[in-house]
């Protein structure tokens, strides 16, 4: 718009406005495109500098009536408005806005930018911890990792200084004191909107009142805010939904996240894909694929990614002494049992399922896949166990197909993998600590502890060798990709890794959705600290390579670390060697996919029927509704399994066969 040529109102023009119930006490200041059409306003008062572009053109919104370009019972004051734009029924003022062109705005109160404002940018929340100390500043651009880095590194001033810094300069160059309305923007039915940027595409539908804050929004990712929305101190970010009377402040709302049903949050973040129904959270730190849904659950103080709470979730974080200073960590893929209950502070271990109320502090981050569990009021551990179950199966195979973001400029880099070389060295650590306990323990002791937990006796060796088999099936998984994707010449290719940067002593962390080794994460923070990574972009731009290179680093540290597990001579791998590493994949490969089966059986049997056939007809009923267990899609696609790991040792041996 600002390329446009304006031109002052004709006195034939300013005569058309008049007889249309306009008014202006400077009509000068009223400046118009070339081509306007007077007739096309109505009703309208202007105050200020106002600018006007063609009105020629029409659109059909999601209500199916078509509207005009122009304006109708207005008023205007500072506002440039673009082509083909429809005003109407505006019951307070348009001020101070840059309307890009073909937008939709009816029926609303006041949309209106009050003296200079960053829209949300750069606003300071509590997150995490509700005592402080873990202030994050929250951009536009603020993505699952950059949060995480600003939120878990307090430890380093220098880096939180830098990453400040960047967010300072990013809120400083949207700092203005004009809102812009983004072109192709539908806002109907609306109360009052203050201070807010918003972005292309977007949809505002009855919300109720929305002030400092930014809906970020494209073409091909249409930002959506509905019914009774309330929302204060905010960023929402491209292709999220937020409606049905969502409460909102110091919050941001991730990409292609649903937040609805009356939800609260405050002084939370929820990144991608999250969703949000009923519950209430406070001052959460939620990374990719957050989701609550229960009227009585809230998540308080802790941070989660690929997480489902269970209907009446809670955890405490008040101790009544100092204040709500504790803070809890469920490591990605935790799951929570209906009625939960967690004790800040308190550490799960990644892909675990709890159960129960636990009144007792824990750490069991060494122990993924596991199950917690309560017995008698205590806290107890069933480590390996949940690694074996439909669920986490099936939550493994969802994510990536319900990865709603449409634009292709993505802020979280998100690798999937529920084995990866995160969970791989903490199951090592486990297999490793549980046979430790096992050989400490006395023959008559029933339990053993290890950090806050219980964990039986008799299930130290029996869980040891879930980690072995779970590894088995990681260490071959990794190998035969590795075969297929690139296959090697010959053994001395097989041997090479594409980095040197990995090796297997590497510790590798979650940030939030991206697995990465520790020196590449540690490089990327130095980068940081001294400059080199300068500005918000460049910081993303970074963590998109570092998401690229997670297949390389993958394959090195599996590399390093394959022949230290299988107890090989040396770290030269033979072909017989190989040979066996893809035998032992396969069984253990089968049998997860046999325990994981008989999982899914128990849906089809026993007691399961106990609420079909109210008047008889129990089994027909059942089969009408719920099928047969051999039709079931899970269990035809476990049946797919099977046979791609056969094809695929097939495949991977005529490789080796050639070298």
């Amino acid at each position: 718009m600002s390329n446009k040529q304006y031109l002052p109102l004709t006195p034939e023009a300013i005569k058309i406005l008049k007889e249309n119930g306009c008014w202006s006490r400077h009509w000068s200041k009223v400046m118009v495109t070339s081509g306007f059409n007077p007739t096309s306003i109505a009703g309208t008062i202007f105050r200020g500098e106002v600018r006007i572009g063609r009105m020629d053109g029409h659109f059909i919104p999601m209500d199916g009536i078509r509207r005009y370009a122009g304006i109708f019972d207005a008023n205007l004051h500072n506002v440039t408005i673009g082509d083909n734009c429809h005003i109407s029924n505006i019951n307070g003022w348009l001020s101070n806005l840059d309307i890009e062109d073909n937008v939709l705005i009816e029926n609303v109160g006041s949309i209106v930018c009050q003296g200079e404002t960053s829209f949300g940018n750069g606003q300071s929340i509590e997150v995490l911890n509700e005592g402080g100390g873990r202030e994050l500043k929250i951009t536009e651009l603020t993505s699952a990792q950059t949060a995480y880095l600003s939120t878990f590194y307090r430890h380093d001033k220098i880096l939180i200084q830098a990453l400040d810094v960047m967010a300072e300069a990013y809120t400083a160059k949207v700092r203005s004191a004009r809102a812009t309305i983004g072109s192709d923007s539908f806002i109907f039915h609306c109360q009052n909107i203050v201070n807010v940027n918003i972005g292309q595409g977007a949809v505002l539908r009855g919300i109720q009142n929305l002030k400092e804050g930014t809906v970020a929004s494209s073409k091909t990712a249409s930002t959506f805010i509905g019914d009774g929305v309330i929302a204060k101190d905010f960023i929402i970010q491209k292709g999220a939904f937020v409606s049905d009377g969502a409460i909102l402040n110091n919050t941001l709302i991730g990409e292609g996240s649903k937040i609805g049903k009356q939800f609260s949050a405050e002084n939370s973040v929820l990144f991608s894909n999250s969703e949000g129904y009923h519950s209430e959270v406070c001052s959460i730190f939620g990374g990719p694929y957050t989701v609550t849904h229960h009227r009585s659950t809230l998540l308080i103080a802790g941070m989660f990614s690929f997480f489902n709470a269970g209907s009446g979730t809670n955890q405490s974080n008040h101790m009544y002494k100092l204040g709500p200073l504790h803070q809890g960590i469920l490591e990605r893929g935790c799951k929570t049992g209906s009625s939960s209950y967690l004790l800040w502070p308190s550490r799960v271990g990644a892909f675990s399922a709890i159960m129960g109320k636990h009144y007792a502090n824990f750490d069991t981050s060494d122990f993924p896949f596991s199950y917690v569990n309560e017995e008698g009021g205590q806290s107890t551990l069933v480590p390996g166990m949940n690694f074996f179950t439909v669920g986490t199966m099936r939550d493994g195979l969802k994510w990536p197909t319900r990865d709603r973001r449409k634009n292709a400029d993505k802020l979280d880099q998100l690798i999937f993998n529920v084995l990866s070389p995160y969970t791989a060295q903490k199951m090592i650590r486990g297999q490793a600590i549980l046979l430790d306990l096992y050989a400490m323990a006395e023959k008559g002791q029933e339990y053993v502890q290890y950090q806050g937990i219980l964990i039986k006796r008799l299930l130290l060796k029996t869980c040891s060798r879930y980690y072995r088999m779970a590894l088995e099936k990681f260490y071959g998984d990794v190998l035969v990709n590795r075969l297929l994707e690139h296959p090697p010449s010959n053994l001395q290719d097989l041997q090479h890794r594409d980095t040197d940067v990995v090796s297997g002593g590497d510790h590798w962390v979650d940030l939030s959705g991206l697995l990465a080794a520790q020196p590449r994460v540690e490089s990327l923070l130095q980068g940081i600290k001294e400059g080199q990574i300068a500005d918000s972009e460049q910081l993303l731009s970074e963590l998109q390579q570092l998401c690229k290179l997670y297949e390389d680093d993958e394959w090195a540290w599996v590399r390093h670390t394959l022949p230290d597990f299988y107890g090989f001579d040396s770290h030269t791998l033979s072909l017989e060697q190989i040979k066996i590493v893809l035998e032992k994949w396969k069984i253990s490969s089968l049998k997860l996919l046999n325990m994981v089966e008989m999982d899914a059986a128990k849906e089809f049997e026993g007691n399961v029927r106990i609420g079909f056939g109210i008047d008889g007809y129990k089994d027909e009923d059942f089969n009408a509704v719920r099928g047969h267990f051999e039709d079931n899609s899970f269990k035809q696609q476990l049946d797919g399994m099977r046979q791609k790991v056969e094809s695929d040792l097939k495949h991977s041996l005529v490789i080796l066969d050639k070298i």
